[in-house]
């Protein structure tokens, strides 16, 4: 094909895409993103006629605006070739449409709900932080007590209950304070791991350690 016969094929498929385009009432950019692009360049480049889309791509064209590929060739002016087929691609476009909706509002509801909790989870660790400490203020308060008066346990009445409950608390808060104190050192030699870039070269190291030895056997 020569180059005449090119741009005027290219001029003619431009025009045919533009007009089935806009007969499916598809934005570009929502054309570009159904076709895998990443922006409506591609959308735009071939609708001018500058360049020609390569067959198969033609065809996700064909399937996406619901025309016979004839009609984007210039080959037939009725951009309709079924009825029914063209109101089954129409419904599905819809369909589609409406999905992706709902979709974006759900995961914008999960996404929303997540902010929630974590929020929610932060602030009730500062919280057990806190009872931790009181709790183990607490208990050094009870023993100084103790220190001070030694006859505390067995002339104190009704304080058997209440020092019960004190040392349950400081042994809860210690196991708590523990459990974050582990939690925060595993943090800490997780940020303190070997990076991509480190293993990569050590894997690529060992490679050629292996290699070698291959070679030399």
């Amino acid at each position: 094909m020569n180059t005449k016969h090119a741009h005027r094929l290219a001029q003619t498929i431009g025009q045919r895409l533009r007009i089935a385009r806009s007969c499916a009432g598809m934005p570009a950019n929502i054309a570009a993103q159904r076709l895998g692009y990443a922006n409506a360049t591609q959308i735009t480049l071939a609708e001018k006629g500058e360049r020609t889309p390569p067959l198969h791509t033609l065809v996700e064209y064909a399937k996406l605006y619901v025309v016979p590929m004839d009609f984007l060739c210039g080959l037939i002016d009725d951009p309709i070739a079924d009825s029914n087929e063209t109101n089954q691609g129409v419904i599905a476009n819809v369909v589609a449409a409406a999905i992706r909706e709902q979709f974006e509002v759900l995961v914008n509801g999960i996404s929303e709900q997540a902010s929630v909790t974590i929020a929610g989870y932060n602030q009730d660790r500062k919280d057990l932080q806190v009872t931790c400490n009181i709790a183990q203020q607490a208990k050094a308060a009870l023993e100084r007590v103790r220190e001070m008066n030694p006859e505390f346990d067995e002339s104190w009445r009704g304080t058997a209950r209440l020092v019960m409950h004190l040392e349950s608390l400081s042994q809860a808060g210690s196991k708590a304070a523990q459990r974050m104190d582990h939690e925060r050192r595993v943090r800490e030699l997780s940020a303190c791991s070997i990076s991509s870039n480190e293993l990569t070269k050590a894997t690529r190291s060992a490679l050629v350690r292996c290699s070698v030895r291959a070679d030399c056997q």
